[in-house]
């Protein structure tokens, strides 16, 4: 709706200032207070993206992941108890949509070929491995969660690949990675691993403040503005 250059600078700042404001948020408050201010930061990221809408495939499938990990963070940070297994789901479901993002930003058929193939390689050993390593311990939150994972990680090499054309996704991405790999390290302390891996685990992510959040909040808020320049991208493919 807001396409227009002269809204949206100041649109574009006030967003980022209420972003970086309830990132400061997330570290002062706690109770049910933390949560709302918490979930604030990625509804605020998924509702942005919205006033700018376009007619691109670009548009719509950032939009669904946006809206995906919406989702997920209700059953992460809203609700008590949390319920894991559906929020992994939801994001598995986020990073799909970002993977055919990607996708379509090939300018070969030979670049989505190989792509294809090292996904499906990545995806496959790393639920072996996860098997391998949890043994009788695995199940179907650690299967999901690996494949999610995965596929964040194959999105990030991918993206990066294409850094020139779209840097605010890659960086946004990363950043997701990091968030995602302090809470896997917390879930796999709790529930997987127990002893002097643990203790190792623990001394790497415990800290004062919500670490996963100094990364999750910029995360999402670049993967919103990562779709003010996508008209510049090179490969017509992307739009409707």
């Amino acid at each position: 709706m807001l396409n227009k250059k002269s809204f949206k600078l100041p649109v574009v700042s006030a967003f980022v200032l209420v972003e970086l404001t309830l990132g400061i948020l997330v570290h002062l408050t706690s109770g049910r207070a933390n949560s709302w201010v918490s979930f604030s930061c990625v509804l605020l990221a998924c509702l942005f993206v919205s006033l700018f809408f376009e007619k691109s495939k670009a548009y719509f499938l950032t939009q669904l992941g946006l809206a995906c990990t919406v989702c997920a963070d209700i059953f992460l940070v809203v609700m008590d108890p949390i319920k894991q297994l559906p929020a992994m789901v939801f994001f598995s479901v986020t990073q799909m949509c970002y993977f055919v993002r990607i996708y379509l930003n090939h300018t070969t058929q030979k670049q989505k070929k190989v792509h294809l193939i090292a996904r499906s390689l990545v995806t496959l050993l790393a639920i072996a491995a996860t098997v391998a390593v949890l043994g009788g311990n695995t199940d179907a939150l650690s299967l999901v969660s690996l494949f999610y994972y995965a596929n964040l990680a194959v999105n990030i090499v991918v993206a990066f690949t294409q850094f020139k054309s779209c840097p605010a996704l890659a960086v946004g991405l990363l950043l997701f990675l990091c968030c995602d790999t302090v809470i896997g390290l917390n879930v796999m302390a709790d529930s997987y691993i127990s002893g002097v891996g643990e203790s190792f685990i623990m001394q790497l992510i415990d800290v004062d403040f919500n670490l996963a959040w100094v990364f999750y909040v910029p995360s999402q808020m670049l993967i919103a503005l990562s779709l003010l320049k996508y008209g510049k991208q090179p490969n017509k493919e992307a739009t409707a």
